[in-house]
């Protein structure tokens, strides 16, 4: 049943944060979105349910994408390659950040604050650097650098945006529940 919910609450977490940053879409794909706060989503549902929730990410990505173009038939393929690396690049990062004892995300049952930040940005470089090369080679695009940089802005700013605002939001509950 947690399985389920917490699925359940991956997926609204990245739809919604997804539905709500459409205004800042630039109208040029080689620009990144300045404020990604499905980045914070997908980093903080690892971090709370563990790898289990891959599914309920990828799925609220994915319905993201169908909702804003409008059906499934203006999908195209690079963008569901794009939403897989946006979801299973997170993973990994903290996967191999635990691994390699670089940091404690959760300490005593908490969450460890201080350790946060540099899981931000190393998940939003490696994201954005298996994108540039999957998706967005320099001789596609002549902004390379450009769409780099502000991808790699965007999800950092995004996901510590989206991660302090759930605290602000939901700190009594994750205390009664002892996250925090």
């Amino acid at each position: 049943m947690k399985f389920i919910r917490y699925n359940l609450i991956a997926l609204l977490s990245v739809f919604v944060s997804r539905s709500l940053i459409i205004p800042m879409d630039h109208f040029n794909s080689d620009i990144g979105n300045n404020l990604w706060l499905p980045m914070g989503a997908v980093l903080l549902a690892y971090l709370l349910f563990g790898f289990r929730v891959f599914p309920g990410l990828l799925a609220g990505y994915l319905l993201a994408e169908v909702f804003i173009e409008g059906g499934t038939a203006n999908i195209e393929q690079s963008e569901v390659i794009s939403r897989m690396v946006n979801t299973l690049a997170p993973l990994v990062v903290v996967l191999l950040m635990q691994k390699l004892n670089f940091s404690d995300f959760i300490k005593n049952q908490k969450l460890n604050y201080w350790h946060l930040m540099p899981l931000i940005v190393v998940a939003s470089v490696a994201t954005t650097l298996i994108k540039t090369a999957l998706l967005y080679a320099p001789e596609q695009y002549s902004a390379g650098k450009v769409y780099f940089q502000s991808y790699v802005q965007g999800d950092i700013i995004g996901a510590f945006v989206f991660i302090v605002i759930v605290f602000f939001m939901t700190k009594s509950a994750l205390i009664q529940h002892k996250i925090i």
